[in-house]
């Protein structure tokens, strides 16, 4: 329920998730299983499976999922009407982690970080 809790979810933002709390630290037991979810597609009774998300998401504790994550799908296409080439990456992702701080500390970092901000004139943007 959890994974498709989160599927859900990450179709309104563009950022990564982030297990926090007493969960961090059983992450192991569910975190594979929760990202499965995530990728699973819907089934439909005729024709073919309908993706869930647009993005696919990747377990950041699994080593090989973070290598294939880090990477992307990086190749160099022509721009059309020219002959100049750029780096486009068309795999589109997001990560699925858990704390390394806490969520006390955390909070207390990004709340000193704004209080910085707004001593140096940074207009807010919470």
């Amino acid at each position: 329920m959890a994974g498709d809790a989160l599927a859900s979810a990450v179709t309104l933002v563009d950022g990564l998730v982030v297990i926090g709390g007493g969960l961090a630290g059983a992450h192991s037991l569910f975190l594979p299983r929760l990202v499965e979810e995530m990728n699973r597609p819907f089934g439909r009774v005729s024709g073919p499976d309908l993706d869930r998300m647009e993005v696919r998401a990747f377990n950041l504790e699994d080593k090989g999922e973070l290598a294939e994550f880090v990477a992307g799908g990086t190749r160099e296409i022509t721009v059309p009407y020219s002959h100049q080439k750029i780096t486009y990456d068309p795999l589109k992702r997001i990560g699925v982690g858990v704390t390394r701080l806490g969520t006390t500390k955390a909070v207390a970092i990004g709340a000193y970080a704004l209080a910085l901000a707004r001593i140096d004139g940074v207009p807010a943007t919470d």
